[in-house]
């Protein structure tokens, strides 16, 4: 297996080296899965990848593992400020993870799979979005959205199932069983595939959505492209991923945004870069990281992608500062009677000097 190099020493010190023991607890289920992985795993199911941004090895090492205890090459370009894996599974090998080893690894069910999508079905954006569409929002000067929306990962369809029962939700993903489930339990058109499959359907959609599914794309630049060239010029993508300027407003714990099925980690800057790098025009972004955006028209100009060294370092520091204020807050925890009084207290007072390396 093409392991990280053993020599190189992770900005974000040894509890992200392949020997860390601060590695999430895992279900036995979990626990066979991952084994499975690590034993099954040959030098062959793994490539070197470039940044998007087109420079080779101008990058700073964040992780060599992940957080089930994969090994996992965490870096961050220095020029555009992009987080990626390199070496990292193929796209044959991440093939095979998704359709034998993703649920179980990630999602391990108690109880019927049915059962989980009913609890996931509590997205306050995605309520949101209903709200905006149907009230006929023009704040972006798009025409009226059709109420057809067309979801590329959709799992059991327990986004879709937040949206109105009139609009007509289409919902691709590669599990059957989740498949069936979103359109016993949701009403949804389901349909198996993924963006190339999901084309014809993008080319008369109103709204297109992708919610947590870039960050596993081995190519989101071209699967973003071809999102773009399907879609209707006066249609609306809607993206979101997990923000790295988030994990302070979370759980500080750096480690639980390592995951080995996240091939590139984003901020705003750098998933508007990637969206227009793909012709697509960014017409709202935030830290959460949630993305509003609609094809470049034919007159439309795709930018130069941008350099970021400034963005790089603030990230880098970022990161570090996270992982030496959770590193004190677990220490506090241990202390008897008081420490997760004491914990909690640091954290209200570490948020606002992370704040400020955001903004630096």
């Amino acid at each position: 297996m093409s392991a990280p190099h053993q020599a190189e020493q992770p900005l974000l010190g040894p509890a992200f080296t392949l020997e860390t023991p601060r590695v999430r607890p895992l279900t036995p289920t979990q626990t066979r899965v991952r084994d499975a992985i690590l034993a099954a795993d040959q030098p062959d199911d793994y490539e070197h990848v470039a940044c998007l941004c087109g420079v080779a090895g101008d990058d700073s090492v964040l992780s060599q593992v992940e957080r089930h205890g994969l090994p996992y090459r965490k870096v961050v370009c220095r020029v555009c400020g992009l987080l990626r894996v390199t070496p990292r599974w193929t796209a044959a090998r991440y093939a095979r993870f998704y359709e034998h080893e993703y649920r179980e690894l990630y999602n391990p069910v108690v109880g019927s799979k049915e059962r989980f999508a009913r609890e996931l079905t509590s997205s306050p954006w995605l309520g949101a979005l209903a709200a905006w569409v149907v009230a006929g929002n023009t704040r972006f000067g798009a025409a009226q959205v059709s109420p057809r929306i067309v979801e590329i990962g959709a799992g059991g369809g327990w986004n879709l199932g937040l949206l109105p029962a009139t609009w007509e939700r289409i919902g691709y993903d590669v599990d059957r069983e989740y498949l069936a489930i979103g359109a016993r339990l949701f009403g949804c058109t389901m349909r198996y595939g993924f963006v190339a499959d999901a084309r014809d359907d993008v080319a008369s959609a109103g709204l297109v959505l992708l919610s947590h599914v870039v960050e596993h794309f081995s190519d989101p630049v071209g699967e973003l492209g071809m999102l773009a060239q399907s879609m209707p010029p006066d249609s609306l993508l809607f993206i979101e991923v997990p923000g790295i300027f988030r994990i302070h407003r979370t759980n500080l714990d750096v480690m639980s945004y390592m995951q080995n099925a996240h091939t590139f980690t984003f901020c705003a800057a750098t998933l508007r870069a990637v969206c227009e790098q793909a012709g697509l025009e960014v017409l709202a972004i935030d830290e959460t990281v949630r993305a509003i955006c609609r094809p470049l028209q034919a007159a439309q100009q795709r930018p130069e992608v941008a350099e970021h060294a400034k963005l790089a370092a603030n990230t880098a520091t970022y990161l570090q500062r996270c992982e030496a204020g959770y590193q004190a807050i677990l220490a506090l925890a241990r202390i008897p009677l008081l420490g997760r009084y004491l914990a909690a207290v640091w954290r209200r007072l570490y948020f606002p000097l992370l704040g400020r390396t955001i903004r630096a």
